[in-house]
């Protein structure tokens, strides 16, 4: 019987997919051919870019949003390297786009600072990066929602995205700094973030945040205190730092290898994976994810992780958009049913 359903479910959701349009691939593709569906841009006096968009062709009247992707140290040394080093085009695929209820799909964006030696972003870099953000959204003005305009980062990059939340708190919906070597550090930029939806990432051992600045828990207190948006309020932390298929960063140390020394700070797949584990199920382990209020948070498919809680993410104090097509609604529909039963099943079903 268990067989039969899950025969049954895997055609439904095939047609669904071949229905919905080819603006996507499976996750299955590999990150590659998922790298490929971004195209490479540049702006005069802002940066270059790789940048991927849903729009399923010319009749596609869709308002999507648009999450901007801030890459860590070193990882902008050469033209898509923010893609290759944090299997971000993961957000690309056709079974992660499908999951933004509010549209079917969503731009992704992920500009590369290469002027620095590390190619480290900077502050002083928020308006140059704030020009390369305006002139993609003027580029493609017709599809992109600007109530829905989200920024996220890793380390370096999570610096900066509390940088761009602190330097334009109006613009953005929603951001989420991860493992973020300093945070915004005092009460005037701390206050300008009330209406700011947040999520933020840390790892409770990572080697690189080893002072008060770079603390994030005094921060999310404080914010969660003043928080006019308190139901847009999380923090991830993570005992341990897992890649999804449960592996650990590792380097070749004296002739063997062995776990690296910053091991702890590699908690960006938690994110690309949408804080599921690689079978797409099971919750990402090691992590405690709490709310404004302080209680944890249960994050189970259907409906709680990354791409879901953004999708709740307006500057509108209207709720979001529902503006799926019937084929769209009814293909989400079977694949969360779908993983509800595969969770149910203890991942059984094939």
């Amino acid at each position: 019987m268990k067989k039969h359903i899950s025969v049954l479910l895997a055609v439904i959701f095939l047609l669904l997919t071949f229905s919905a349009g080819a603006a996507a691939l499976p996750l299955h593709s590999g990150t590659s051919r998922l790298n490929a569906q971004f195209r490479d841009g540049a702006v005069n006096g802002g940066y270059d870019y790789a940048a991927f968009s849903p729009v399923k062709g010319e009749d596609d009247t869709t308002k999507y949003p648009l999450l901007v992707w801030l890459h860590g140290r070193q990882s902008g040394a050469f033209p898509r390297a923010q893609l290759q080093r944090y299997e971000f085009s993961n957000w690309a695929s056709d079974e992660y786009q499908a999951r933004f209820a509010n549209a079917g799909g969503c731009f992704l964006f992920a500009p590369r600072e290469s002027r620095s030696g590390n190619n480290d972003w900077d502050s002083s870099y928020c308006a140059t990066l704030k020009r390369t953000i305006d002139a993609y959204i003027a580029e493609n003005a017709a599809h992109i929602d600007t109530d829905r305009i989200y920024i996220a980062g890793y380390s370096t990059g999570g610096s900066m995205t509390w940088d761009m939340l602190t330097s334009y708190p109006d613009f953005f919906a929603a951001g989420m700094p991860l493992a973020a070597i300093y945070q915004p550090g005092t009460t005037v930029k701390m206050d300008k973030l009330k209406d700011v939806s947040l999520w933020i990432f840390t790892s409770d051992r990572d080697p690189y945040l080893i002072n008060e600045t770079a603390d994030v828990r005094p921060t999310f207190n404080y914010i969660a205190g003043i928080s006019g948006n308190k139901a847009g309020l999380r923090m991830t932390s993570f005992s341990e730092a897992f890649f999804a298929d449960g592996s650990k960063k590792t380097e070749y140390q004296n002739g063997k290898t062995v776990v690296a020394d910053d091991a702890e700070h590699y908690i960006w797949e938690a994110v690309t994976y949408d804080m599921f584990m690689a079978d797409g199920v099971t919750p990402y382990v090691c992590a405690t994810t709490i709310g404004a209020d302080g209680k944890t948070l249960d994050l189970r498919l259907p409906g709680n992780g990354v791409i879901s809680w953004l999708s709740m993410q307006s500057r509108s104090n209207e709720k979001p958009d529902q503006n799926l097509n019937f084929l769209q609604k009814l293909r989400l529909l079977f694949e969360r049913f779908f993983a509800m039963l595969r969770e149910f099943f203890g991942g059984r079903l094939k």
